[in-house]
């Protein structure tokens, strides 16, 4: 079965509309897109046209006040304490129909969870993965959580799901949203260090309450190599997978670890993501792909088209970019390859062997899923069939 790719015109030109700090981001949606398309590979899969979300599919995660602030904004540059409030400045400014923005936003990943509830295996949406967005304001360039009001749809179908983030900065909104549950196990692989946004996702950091190990963060230090991404993310999700047994998995494949990025911070290249990527998919669940991060937009538009490829099916793409619209933006070498920048790696194996066992420590302590012979015992038991005791007269 071919992959699904949720794609409107519609969805590509509210989302090139989305502001930051670089002032780059404006036409990054269409970029991925048209590079995409150039290398023909709409050809490979069922494109779906997206809907908007309905108000009340918007509030299941965001609130009440939250989504009026938002349809009141007329994009007036002057920032009130009632926008300050609901994190409408700085690094998230307002502009006029972001209520509207947030119906299609939302509406494209609720889509892509559809289709994959409809038997879809992998289904695809780069214009989602907006995922530090809390439920009260924005944040982060992220005015609403689509990944959030997504797996909220997949839940209603699928019991367990599997929620992984690639990108660069820690999945707080996502996180935050799902810690006390046991039905979303959340895992962020990220850089962390003092000053480096969002300033959350210690290893220590593992869910809360009922969801007490049901969350686990992989940080890291600056210039993470591609080598040791990979190695970690298999031995991470394998253990994670073993333990959680998730039925779907949603996975932010955010760009700007890619090395060269001004707001990133790793040393990694497409390549290494699409490596991740292959072994979720040998998992042979549904999964669903949503964007992210990635502010070098001639590399993030790299990133999606290889990873979109490797979705596909199609191990490696033609290193040419081929001419189209934006074919200017990948001057000089006008290639598709991205190497890694010869910098000195601040991770150690030791340091990353010990984020894993913390990880590992954290599931057998928390997570009841973590012992394999007491879950074997118990479903043995509930396939039993159920017999009354009672003492012969």
């Amino acid at each position: 079965m071919a992959p699904t790719l949720i794609h409107s015109e519609k969805l590509l030109e509210e989302c090139d509309k989305i502001p930051n700090l670089l002032g780059r981001l404006p036409q990054k949606a269409s970029m991925i897109y048209r590079l995409i398309e150039a290398y023909g590979l709409l050809k490979f899969v069922n494109v779906v046209e997206p809907r908007k979300a309905q108000h009340d599919e918007i509030l299941l995660y965001h609130s009440e006040n939250y989504l009026k602030h938002l349809k009141s904004c007329d994009g007036d540059e002057d920032v009130t304490e009632e926008d300050e409030e609901f994190g409408l400045s700085y690094d998230c400014p307002k502009f006029s129909g972001l209520y509207q923005f947030a119906e299609i936003i939302v509406g494209g990943t609720l889509s892509a969870a559809e289709t994959l509830i409809s038997g879809s295996n992998f289904v695809i949406n780069w214009s989602g993965g907006w995922h530090h967005a809390q439920s009260d304001r924005a944040d982060g360039f992220c005015y609403v959580n689509d990944i959030v009001v997504g797996i909220q749809k997949l839940v209603s179908h699928f019991p367990r799901i599997l929620y992984l983030d690639l990108d660069v900065h820690h999945g707080d909104g996502v996180e935050n949203a799902f810690s006390c549950t046991q039905r979303v196990f959340c895992l962020s692989f990220h850089l962390h260090e003092p000053g480096f946004f969002p300033g959350s996702g210690s290893v220590n950091e593992c869910g809360f309450g009922s969801g007490k190990g049901y969350s686990a963060n992989f940080p890291y230090k600056r210039n993470l190599s591609g080598r040791r991404f990979r190695k970690y993310f298999t031995k991470t999700t394998n253990l994670v997978r073993e333990r959680f047994d998730p039925s779907a998995c949603v996975i932010q494949c955010g760009a700007d670890g890619i090395a060269g990025d001004p707001l990133g911070g790793a040393n990694l290249t497409p390549r290494d993501f699409a490596d991740c990527i292959k072994q979720v998919m040998s998992w042979s669940i549904p999964c669903l792909f949503v964007g992210g991060g990635g502010y070098n937009l001639p590399n993030a538009s790299r990133h999606f088209a290889t990873l979109t490829a490797t979705i596909c099916g199609i191990d490696q793409l033609h290193d040419d970019i081929p001419e189209h619209e934006f074919f200017n933006a990948y001057g000089a070498g006008f290639e598709l390859s991205i190497e890694p920048k010869n910098l000195p790696d601040s991770n150690t194996d030791e340091d990353l062997e010990e984020t894993f066992r913390s990880i590992e420590a954290n599931l057998d302590r928390f997570n009841p899923m973590a012992y394999p012979t007491i879950r074997e015992v118990f479903l043995d038991q509930l396939s039993r069939p159920y017999q009354l005791d009672h003492e012969e007269s």
